[in-house]
C-alpha cells in the first residue's frame, strides 16, 4: 500500500463513536425539523487547512447531530426559528420546553460537547499510535535495509558501485517518507486544534445562551 494511504488510514480504520449519555427521546410533534443539523460551526479556518482531509473526517466523527442531547435541543429550537429570531431567547425557550417534555437539562447539553472533545482525544491517541506503527514499518524498515546493503558493499567490493547507488536511492525514499509522515502529523495537529477550538467555542456559546 502506498505510504500516504497508510497515513490516511492511521486514524480512519475505526472511527470512534460519540459517547451517548442517554438514548434520544422523541421530539414533540411540531419538531419535524429534528433532522436539521445544529447551527454551523464558527468560521475558524486556519490557512492551509481548508482542504485538510483529517479535519473533514474529524468533523464527521464529531458531528453534533450524533449526540442525542444536542440533537434534541435543536429539535425543540428549530420550529421556533421563525417565531423567535433571537438565538439566545430561542434556545432558552427550547430548553424550557425540552426540560418539561423530554427531561433535557443544561448539564446534559454541555456534557454532549464534552463527549465530542473526548472523541477528538481518542482520535488523537489512535492517530499517534498508528503513525508510530507506520514509522516502524515504513521508515525504520528502509533504514535497516540501508545497513544491510552497506554490509554487502564491504563484502562484495566488485559490486560496490551498484550497491552504493541502491543506498542513495533508499536514503532518498526514506527522507521522502519521513517528510510525508511529518506533514501528515502537522496536518492532523492543525485539524485537531481547529475542531477542538470550534467545539469549545460552541460549548461556551451554549453555556452563555442557556444561562
Amino acid at each position: 500500500m502506498p505510504f500516504m494511504d497508510l497515513i490516511k488510514k492511521a486514524i480512519f480504520e475505526e472511527e470512534p463513536q460519540v459517547a451517548q449519555s442517554q438514548p434520544a427521546r422523541s421530539a414533540p410533534g411540531p419538531a419535524a425539523a429534528a433532522g436539521r443539523p445544529l447551527d454551523p460551526a464558527p468560521a475558524y479556518v486556519p490557512m492551509g487547512t481548508r482542504d485538510n482531509q483529517f479535519y473533514t473526517r474529524l468533523a464527521k466523527q464529531t458531528d453534533l447531530s450524533a449526540v442525542p442531547e444536542l440533537a434534541k435541543i435543536e429539535a425543540f429550537a428549530a420550529p421556533l426559528a421563525s417565531v423567535i429570531p433571537d438565538k439566545a431567547l430561542r434556545y432558552k425557550a427550547a430548553l424550557a420546553t425540552a426540560q418539561s417534555q423530554g427531561g433535557l437539562t443544561k448539564d446534559a447539553i454541555l456534557k454532549g460537547f464534552d463527549a465530542l472533545l473526548n472523541v477528538l482525544n481518542s482520535s488523537a491517541s489512535t492517530f499517534n499510535k498508528q503513525t508510530d506503527e507506520v514509522s516502524r514499518t515504513e521508515v525504520d524498515a528502509k533504514i535497516a535495509k540501508i545497513n544491510d546493503v552497506n554490509d554487502a558493499i564491504q563484502q562484495k567490493q566488485k559490486e560496490i558501485s551498484d550497491l552504493q547507488q541502491q543506498v542513495k536511492s533508499m536514503q532518498s525514499q526514506t527522507e521522502v517518507s519521513r517528510s510525508k509522515l511529518q506533514e501528515a502529523k502537522n496536518n492532523f495537529a492543525a485539524a485537531l486544534e481547529r475542531r477542538r477550538a470550534e467545539i469549545q467555542q460552541q460549548r461556551k456559546e451554549f453555556e452563555t445562551i442557556l444561562g
